[in-house]
């Protein structure tokens, strides 16, 4: 078998998307769930969202292919001084053969000079020992899923739904809270599907993004308002919600999991390089982080 990694182009995107839904559905059914197939619109999303990496982080952009086609792929970003491993999935047919490990390494060839570094990972242990011995500390980390207790909702809750005209607020909470800006990504998203919560009140400020009953992004001056538009997202689902990657700097989310009587229990870590740990209130987009 002969196998290459280049660079992606827009002529690979359905194959990549093959890929990743692969992936998935095979991680599903280790985890004992039925594999849902995705709908026209979130396949639109997910093809939208795959062409703009390669025009806006094309060196960060890669696919593994052997003689029967694409069976690998990795994305990641940068934005100024951050790097974060956005995608990287290996087709069932080719794991445990080191195509990940490539990838990851073509990937990191895009984090030269960055300062943060970040990657969201699932429970597998070849990831875990993957990303650890590229040099990332590991923060364990928490999820909440099920269906939200509306009686737990509380009433008049701060905020507004908010639009394109909100990403001076967006830009300005992330460069104090992150030190940089997710301003131009969640416009991408926003134009995507998914919807903007905004609360702008004095010192408390913040934003969030959501799509399918999912957060997408999240952030602000405090907790106390990063979990008012948590729970303005949860008081908008009417199905069965996933909040993911809720490290200890994030426990205000958990609190508010446990109070909509979503099943905490562990989930796939974050690991960084360049900060101690991630700031508190934010929640990150599996994207844009």
């Amino acid at each position: 078998m002969t196998l290459s990694i280049r660079p992606m182009t827009p002529d690979d995107v359905e194959a990549v998307r093959e890929v990743v839904s692969a992936a998935n559905d095979e991680a599903d059914r280790k985890a004992g769930q039925e594999p849902s197939a995705p709908t026209a619109q979130q396949r639109e999303q997910f093809f939208r969202g795959t062409r703009r990496f390669i025009t806006e982080d094309a060196a960060g952009a890669w696919v593994a292919v052997d003689d029967d086609g694409v069976v690998g792929m990795a994305e990641a970003i940068r934005r100024g001084g951050f790097w974060g491993l956005s995608m990287l999935f290996v087709h069932p047919r080719a794991q445990s053969q080191g195509i990940g490990r490539q990838l990851l390494d073509r990937t990191l060839d895009y984090a030269r000079g960055s300062d943060v570094r970040m990657i969201m990972t699932s429970e597998d242990p070849r990831a875990l020992r993957r990303y650890a011995l590229a040099g990332l500390q590991i923060h364990p980390a928490v999820k909440g899923v099920g269906m939200v207790d509306r009686t737990a909702i509380p009433v008049d809750l701060k905020g507004r739904t908010g639009s394109a005209d909100d990403l001076d607020l967006v830009a300005a909470v992330d460069t104090a809270l992150l030190g940089r800006s997710r301003a131009a990504d969640a416009e991408f998203v926003l134009g995507n599907g998914a919807t903007l919560e905004i609360v702008d009140d004095g010192a408390h400020r913040g934003f969030a993004l959501h799509r399918d009953a999912h957060p997408n992004m999240l952030g602000a001056t405090d907790e106390q308002t990063a979990a008012a538009l948590l729970w303005r997202i949860l008081e908008k689902t009417t199905d069965k919600t996933e909040i993911y990657c809720l490290t200890a700097a994030q426990d205000w989310a958990v609190r508010v999991c446990l109070a909509a009587r979503l099943a905490v229990s562990g989930s796939g870590p974050l690991f960084i390089s360049g900060m101690d740990h991630p700031a508190g209130p934010w929640l990150p987009s599996g994207w844009y982080f």
